[in-house]
């Protein structure tokens, strides 16, 4: 049946002798798992082996460095060195086992680094430094530019003595590869600058050094970004320019991505922007190339994968934050298991925060410790009741019944997915319905009953909790009520004219449905920007979205101005500035009954992520894998 859905996604794929089972790969991605010495870490390899167990065709591996110079974080595995063998033995090993092959990229952060993390001055093409990191770089010597063709060419025979079925070369994403490629950063006069052939001399050394060093049937995929979005980028024309000489000098396979640093917004999209929208623009280079291409950007639906493969916009389909979220996303799609596909809400957390970089997923809180969820221990068995819905309650009781719990859910408004199901009615975020239709759906795979009448005796109560701040302003005999309120009542009626104060993104989303449904809107917020507590890509997009609905905005609202003016019939509160998680009238509970432990339940992602964290280690009796966070919430006992 699935087999028929979707034949293209599951036909395989033959590459210099090596047989791709299908057409779905994990492609490279930073999880910051690595050990601060360059070596494969143990959380690194279960990662990325728990990948191929999941059916994935090929697993490139995130960046590994050529030279300390080029060093993108902290943690990033290194091949610059013969005593690094090992660990990548290890980890191609664990990933060939499974049938997947295993690709290593290789890469070199030029002027997308920083001294900080390197000890040295960063190095490019040109001093021209990177608006973002804000380093002015050196321009390497012609000498220098040999010794580092050379440096990409030894990791990729170290990664060949490790049995890896190939590299890819990183040459997109304005690091030091693509530096040479683009105008944007490379102004050069010598033979490594200038006209395309020139820029392309430094990427065509490293291939020709690789091709001629490794056996024929090791693969070389090289991955540019096909367009920059910056001035003087690289475009679609250049790109059909840049493949086409790359196939002859032995090139396998042209991974497509777009954007540098300044443009990767275009590249990391959030949930409520458009699916797979680089795959057309992929098909312009393929069509025009005689090399197989991958093409990338929030793939996280089969059915937009199989479309793309069946227009002939690609051959290959990398699918990023939703194998995350889904390391088993190739094997639910063959099985026709779709219930647990496009759990991923393309929220970008897992692309890493200031203060904790390690990946991290509010749907998958495993990423990194597939072994702890394998080697999970039984625990003597207790009936459990969990009064009230949410994601991070049908987390806590998946993983409480997969410890052999005989585990209820009891919500008597029958909306298991609590806020997240809130948010699915904001326009543009149905897809979060789909992700608590997923973790809905695990539970109840592993024997979790899902209730909407009153709770049976157990042994043990846990109940949800909801931070929800309550207004503090003057209503000045306006009608008030909270953002919460309006996101959690679609039926609920209110005038016309409507002023929502608020700074947070449940403020934001409660405006863009008012104004949805014709609401005449203003939202004042009292800091810069609104949807402060979300990541930023999010307030530009709902800035575009409340525009188009013809509502207001109004930012840097002093507090005591916030509900001037007369022309308004019922003013909507979101967070108060002043609030903070440690306040426990702070917090309504979902039964007001007593309880053994609590479980929160969140609305912006990032709190959603840790009380989703905090609900495994409440399952688990494990420390608090957010005990550092500031301002983090007690959690309770544990079973």
């Amino acid at each position: 049946m699935a087999e028929m859905s979707f034949p293209h996604l599951l036909t395989p794929l033959t590459l210099r002798g090596t047989t791709l089972r299908n057409r779905m790969i994990v492609p490279g991605m930073a999880t910051h798992f690595a050990e601060p010495d360059g070596t494969i870490s143990a959380p690194l390899r279960e990662y990325l082996e728990a990948r191929a167990i999941g059916g994935f065709a090929a697993v490139v591996t995130e960046n590994i460095g050529v030279d300390p110079g080029g060093r993108v974080m902290a943690r990033m595995a290194m091949a610059n060195d013969d005593r690094f063998l090992p660990g990548l033995s290890q980890l191609a090993a664990a990933i060939k086992k499974h049938g997947t092959a295993v690709i290593g990229q290789i890469n070199h952060g030029g002027r997308q680094t920083s001294s900080k993390i390197t000890g040295q001055q960063p190095v490019a093409p040109s001093p021209i430094p990177c608006p973002l990191m804000r380093e002015m770089p050196r321009e390497l010597t012609e000498s220098e530019i040999h010794y580092l063709q050379d440096a990409y060419a030894a990791a990729a025979m170290r990664l060949h003595r490790a049995g890896f079925d190939g590299v890819e070369i990183h040459a997109a994403h304005g690091y030091l590869a693509a530096e040479f490629l683009s105008r944007y950063s490379n102004a050069r006069t010598d033979q490594f600058g200038g006209d395309l052939p020139n820029r392309m001399r430094f990427l065509i050394g490293i291939v020709e050094r690789i091709r001629a060093a490794t056996a024929p049937g090791f693969l070389i995929f090289v991955r540019i970004s096909v367009q920059e979005f910056v001035p003087n980028g690289l475009d679609v024309d250049e790109s059909i320019l840049i493949g086409r000489r790359l196939a002859a000098q032995g090139v396998d396979v042209l991974s497509l991505s777009v954007g540098v640093y300044e443009s990767y917004n275009r590249l990391t999209l959030l949930s409520g922007e458009p699916e797979g929208p680089w795959l057309p623009v992929a098909g312009q280079v393929k069509r025009a190339i005689s090399i197989p291409v991958i093409g990338v950007g929030r793939v996280k639906r089969p059915q937009v994968a199989e479309q793309a493969l069946k227009n002939g916009d690609i051959d290959l389909v990398a699918i990023g934050r939703a194998s995350i979220t889904d390391s088993d996303f190739p094997d639910h799609v063959r099985r026709g298991k779709r219930d647990f596909i496009s759990s991923c809400v393309s929220c970008n957390l897992c692309l890493g925060r200031s203060a904790k970089p390690v990946m991290v997923c509010p749907i998958n809180p495993f990423v990194g410790r597939e072994a702890m969820l394998r080697d999970l221990a039984p625990a003597p068995p207790q009936v459990i009741t969990i009064r009230g819905g949410g994601i991070a309650a049908m987390t806590a009781a998946w993983l409480a019944a997969l410890r052999g719990h005989k585990v209820t859910v009891v919500d008597q408004s029958g909306e298991f997915g609590g806020m997240q199901a809130w948010r699915s009615r904001v326009p543009g975020q149905a897809e979060y319905g789909n992700a608590v239709a997923a973790v809905i759906a695990r539970a109840r795979a592993v024997g979790v009953v899902l209730r909407q009448a009153r709770e049976a005796a157990a042994d043990i109560v846990w109940t949800v909790r909801r931070f929800e701040s309550a207004p503090r302003w003057a209503r000045k005999g306006r009608e008030g009520i909270t953002s919460f309120d309006v996101l959690r009542d679609p039926q609920l009626r209110l005038p016309h004219r409507i002023l929502i104060v608020g700074d947070d993104l449940s403020a934001t989303d409660a405006a863009l449905l008012l104004a949805e449904r014709g609401h005449h809107v203003t939202l004042r917020s009292p800091s810069k920007d609104i949807g402060f507590d979300a990541h930023p890509g999010f307030r530009n997009l709902n800035r575009e979205l409340l525009t188009q609905r013809g509502a207001k905005i109004e930012v840097g609202v002093q507090a005591d101005r916030l509900e001037e003016g007369d022309s308004f019939d019922a003013c909507v509160f979101g967070r108060i500035p002043d609030a903070v998680l440690n306040e426990l009238e702070q917090w309504s509970a979902v039964s007001g009954n007593a309880a053994a432990a609590v479980i929160d339940d969140a609305y912006e992602p990032g709190a959603l992520m840790r009380s989703v964290y905090r609900s495994v280690d409440l399952v688990l009796g494990a420390p608090t894998y957010f005990a550092a966070d500031k301002g983090s919430a007690p959690v309770g006992l544990s079973v």
